[in-house]
């Protein structure tokens, strides 16, 4: 962590809300919150501003950690110290502590709009935590249920005030942790769990931390050997080698400045986050050590700057051959390396592991259908082999097609009766000569691991359409923990299992990456099966109107995205209408095509029985709960126009 993130508010925040569970009630408290916060006002008519009567202990606390100054933050807190006669410093920092949107920080509503019993409900749940009772599904479904409060939301607030023990869920901690969020216990509970088994040598406050500076640096940005700086950088000092512990710990420490020794303080100043560490020894060895050599430990990428001689890294590769008949880096703690024979062959070595830090091993694409998630299958596919990609998809297209063909590629689609067999390995009927027999059947997944496990210098790729379409733990078996990143071959907890059908153990290499995609149409992310959850990264893909142009003066873009508008309201985000459909499409005969060829047909498979609700989201085309023929696009584009004038003329009526 840097130089001056002590986490000093970690005691901070749970001795208020114990003082306050303790000796203060919704009207008791009061008093307090208005001395510190003279500014927050309640309503019980809407617009006219008013004092509080009630207030509660997570909206109380949820006003210390507004998206104010740190300067402001820290004011508050000083005053209620004073006030509560906290015995807890106040804090100097707010490191990891996902701030509240300041338009949404109360927990409590307005009067007007609050419930009779929301008030005793936050109070409950407040005293609950301080007792150190678990949260049950009960408890977090009637305070999901409240207006205005989400699972993000809810879980700050008990990440600030119990940062040992609940880790919160906002965007950086779901993408450090590859999770895509949910409002639901289930996926609370899930990420719990999930934090403590990827990351069990990181408190809460940690991974918050850490999870906020990988995604406030370029860490993700897409790393090449010929542009990134690379680092020799030793890991011996104290008397003893460190690389285990700065392996286990994922930090590199400079010897030097770890007993206040600036003399490597220039040099460490210029390593940039994205940089390259390869820790090395030089040494001699054989009679009379007249034979240089040198051996690489570990090379991993800088994701964050802690102090000035302390660094967190993201290791990438840590079994490596010793490099004979040269030893340039001798006695050295920390240099930029140059062209050489060492530099080489970390370079040729690594690219497929600086790959795994841009590309995950596994991961699913997914949203509502057309948004391209197939499309983008194909050029991820042939990124992740080749390491970079042509701007043009039909030469992408074309290295893919070539890529499948030499075996580096498979693609294949899941349905409901897909098996393991089908998938992994199997024995199959075989008739010759009127004559059955059973042979040994290697699916497309044993093929391709196969493959890339005899020919590790190359990436190999395994596309998995409609992934959610198919029975998870029936396709997968025992490959559902194989799969995981931690446990392929050659990891630190890597396993095998031994195969159906064959009498031989099997492991998942490093250099086999799994793509799915998934129509959320077909399946809500909330119903995929949690181990697959787990162990894929899910890139959500969503329709993109930008990406559309008006065609004959017909304003595609705002139409379409009217029609998606329309469709979230009425269903969900889900089912929206993906922009591939409309991509091309230059005259309004074609558009007229795509509409009654492919959208309306989807539209009536949502909309099923539902005619009424159909008329709404294509209004003026509904007479008898039947679509009117022969219709244009321009008169859709004349039905929007209506419809918002007619929006527009209620707004102002409503106004006046």
């Amino acid at each position: 962590m840097s130089e001056q993130t002590s986490f000093t508010w970690l005691p901070f925040f749970n001795e208020m809300l114990t003082v306050i569970c303790n000796q203060y009630d919704p009207q008791t408290l009061v008093p307090i919150f208005k001395q510190i916060f003279p500014k927050q006002k309640d309503e019980e008519i809407q617009g006219i501003k008013t004092d509080f009567k009630e207030i509660d202990p997570l909206t109380f606390i949820a006003c210390f950690n507004r998206n104010e100054t740190k300067e402001n933050r820290i004011a508050f807190c000083k005053t209620a110290k004073e006030i509560l006669h906290l015995n807890a410093p106040v804090p100097a920092d707010f490191d990891g502590i996902p701030a509240f949107n300041n338009q949404k920080t109360w927990f409590l509503q307005y009067s007007y709009l609050r419930g009779k019993e929301d008030c005793t409900i936050l109070w409950n749940f407040a005293k609950q935590r301080v007792s150190s009772h678990p949260i049950t599904e009960e408890e977090m479904t009637q305070i999901l249920s409240l207006k205005q409060i989400g699972l993000v939301k809810i879980c700050s607030f008990l990440f600030i005030c119990f940062p040992t023990t609940y880790y919160p869920v906002d965007s950086n901690s779901c993408t450090f942790l590859g999770l895509q969020k949910e409002d639901t216990f289930t996926f609370f509970d899930q990420l719990q769990k999930v934090a403590k088994e990827k990351y069990p040598n990181l408190k809460p406050y940690e991974l918050s931390y850490r999870a906020w500076q990988q995604n406030n640096s370029p860490e993700h940005s897409p790393v090449t050997t010929d542009k990134n700086t690379f680092w020799a950088v030793n890991s011996i000092w104290d008397g003893h080698d460190q690389i285990e512990d700065f392996k286990n710990q994922e930090i590199w420490v400079d010897g030097w400045g770890n007993i206040n020794d600036k003399r490597d303080a220039l040099l460490l100043s210029q390593v940039q986050i994205g940089d390259i560490f390869v820790v090395l020894s030089s040494s001699t060895k054989g009679t009379g050590h007249n034979t240089p050599f040198t051996r690489i430990k570990a090379v991993g990428r800088v994701i964050a700057k802690n102090t000035w001689f302390s660094f967190s890294v993201k290791w990438i590769k840590t079994t490596f051959h010793d490099i004979a008949d040269i030893a340039p880096y001798r006695g050295i703690t920390i240099c930029k390396m140059k062209e050489d024979p060492i530099l080489d062959y970390v370079k040729r070595t690594l690219t497929k592991a600086l790959n795994s830090l841009v590309f995950p091993l596994n991961q699913i694409l997914y949203g509502p259908p057309g948004t391209g998630k197939t499309y983008h299958t194909i050029t991820k596919a042939v990124e992740i082999i080749d390491g970079q990609i042509s701007p043009d998809y039909t030469e992408a297209k074309k290295r893919f097609d070539e890529l499948k063909a030499k075996g580096q590629i498979k693609f294949i689609t899941f349905h409901q009766n897909y098996s393991y067999e089908d998938f992994m390995v199997g024995i199959r009927p075989d008739l010759q000569n009127g004559q059955i027999s059973y042979k040994l059947y290697e699916g497309p997944f044993k093929q391709i691991a196969d493959r890339a496990k005899s020919d590790p210098i190359n990436n190999y790729v395994m596309i998995i359409d409609e992934i959610n379409r198919g029975n998870i733990s029936k396709i997968f078996g025992e490959l559902i923990t194989l799969i995981e990143t931690d446990k392929r071959a050659g990891n630190k907890h890597a396993l095998s299992a031994p195969l159906l059908y064959q009498n031989q153990e099997f492991s998942v290499p490093n250099n086999l990456y799994i793509i799915g995609t998934m129509n959320t149409a077909d399946k809500s992310i909330a119903l995929v099966d949690i181990a697959l959850r787990r162990r894929f990264v899910f890139e959500e893909m969503m329709p993109k109107a930008d990406l559309l142009n008006p065609v004959e003066g017909f304003n595609l873009p705002k139409w379409f995205s009217q029609l998606n508008q329309k469709i979230t309201d009425l269903i969900d985000k889900d089912h929206q209408i993906g922009h591939s459909y409309f991509i091309g499409k230059t005259t309004k005969e074609e558009l007229h095509h795509v509409f009654y060829q492919c959208i309306l047909p989807l539209l009536n498979e949502y909309f099923y029985g539902e005619p009424e609700k159909l008329s709404q989201v294509i209004p003026g085309f509904m007479e008898n709960n039947k679509l009117k023929s022969k219709l244009s696009i321009d008169d859709f584009m004349q039905a929007l126009n209506q419809k918002e004038a007619a929006s527009n003329e209620q707004q102002n009526d409503n106004e006046g």
